[in-house]
């Protein structure tokens, strides 16, 4: 009888170990709660990260049809970027003046003709 009664005591011990043993599964197992979460947080970050990607896109493409659209958008552009000027126009670029604001300037295809003037 001795022998019956040390399993039936152990019983509860072993059933307690199993069950924390399957809580303990459950909150940090890589299914488990915690792993979700984590999981959660990912999936919340890349949709914030996509809406902000798609926003971009949208306000891109509104860009893209004015500017196919409207010549005045057209010309703008081409004068901001590319630094053409319409005939007759002059442009005068002192040394050191934003040369950050006249892109075509850093066009090393440029260079020899800018330093035969």
């Amino acid at each position: 009888m001795e022998e019956t009664t040390t399993v039936r005591s152990a019983l509860p011990l072993l059933m307690f170990a199993a069950l924390a043993g399957s809580a303990a599964w459950a909150c940090f197992g890589d299914r488990g709660v915690l792993a979700n979460r984590a999981l959660e947080a990912e999936v919340l970050a890349r949709q914030t990260h996509l809406a902000e990607r798609r926003q971009t896109i949208a306000h891109l493409r509104a860009e893209i049809g004015r500017m196919q659209g409207d010549e005045t958008v057209q010309e703008r552009w081409i004068r901001q970027e590319l630094g053409y000027v319409r005939e007759g126009e002059l442009l005068y670029l002192f040394p050191g003046d934003r040369a950050a604001d006249f892109g075509f300037l850093q066009d090393r295809r440029l260079m020899p003709a800018l330093e035969q003037r």
